[in-house]
């Protein structure tokens, strides 16, 4: 017999690499990054140190955008 606190049970999202699947999901959705964390701790239980480390990740990959709008974009050669 299932008891109904069964079914409000959360699933732990502790590891790093579900942890950046979920991150990338939210901003491609465009989720802003200060709402990832809310989110996703209304549905999961979630390591929150991991989760700040995706989110540093994440960041330090994406161009950043001047004042005006555009994006910066970092020369390679």
């Amino acid at each position: 017999m299932r008891y109904p606190f069964e079914d409000s049970i959360k699933v732990r999202l502790t590891d790093r690499v579900h942890l950046m699947h979920a991150v990338e999901k939210l901003l491609q959705h465009g989720v802003p990054e200060e709402l990832i964390p809310v989110r996703l701790a209304r549905v999961f239980y979630v390591d929150i140190d991991e989760l700040n480390i995706v989110l540093k990740t994440v960041a330090s990959h994406r161009p950043k955008e001047t004042q005006d709008g555009e994006t910066d974009l970092q020369a390679v050669a």
